[in-house]
């Protein structure tokens, strides 16, 4: 990737916080959501619900981030001056690069977290019906932005350390 050096190091550290906080909201979703039928909860309801929303947000977070920083890339853009890139030019780098003829189902689960994402966009507030908060379950959003997250550092295994929660296949 021919990002310019400053622009890697804020992309590297931003990666770095995002992902520390996509692991350990998995260490507590996955645990409370699988515990023993009749088992005790990890979590109060609604904090297992801000932190599958949170988790979606953060894997967003990184996949934008991503996927643009790709786009800049391939397209001869070193990041330094501050060029927007649109959702559509970062998705489509995104496939190219980590899964290029979509035998993982990439696609399909960014734009899942995307659509989770975008309910809670507030630049439209007016526009929008109030949130459904069942849009926010572990089947309908914690899976897919997980999915999504596990196909890109399938790319990057070496870089991430074996006993990441991150790994952990959701049921």
């Amino acid at each position: 990737m021919d990002i310019d050096a400053a622009v890697r190091h804020r992309l590297t550290s931003n990666l770095k916080h995002l992902m520390v906080g996509l692991e350990l909201k998995t260490a507590l979703v996955i645990p409370h959501r699988f515990r023993p039928p009749n088992g005790r909860p990890m979590l109060f309801e609604p904090y297992y619900q801000n932190l599958i929303q949170e988790f979606c947000v953060g894997a967003f977070s990184v996949i934008e981030g991503l996927g643009a920083a790709q786009w800049l890339s391939q397209n001869g853009h070193d990041g330094s001056d501050g060029r927007g890139v649109s959702r559509n030019q970062w998705r489509a780098s995104l496939r190219a690069v980590y899964d290029d003829v979509g035998e993982h189902g990439l696609d399909e689960s960014v734009e899942r977290t995307l659509s989770v994402r975008d309910k809670l966009h507030q630049d439209q507030i007016g526009a929008r019906a109030n949130i459904d908060w069942h849009a926010f379950s572990y089947e309908a959003a914690f899976v897919p932005a997980s999915h999504a997250i596990r196909t890109i550092l399938r790319r990057e295994a070496h870089a991430v350390p074996a006993t990441s929660n991150l790994h952990v296949e959701p049921q």
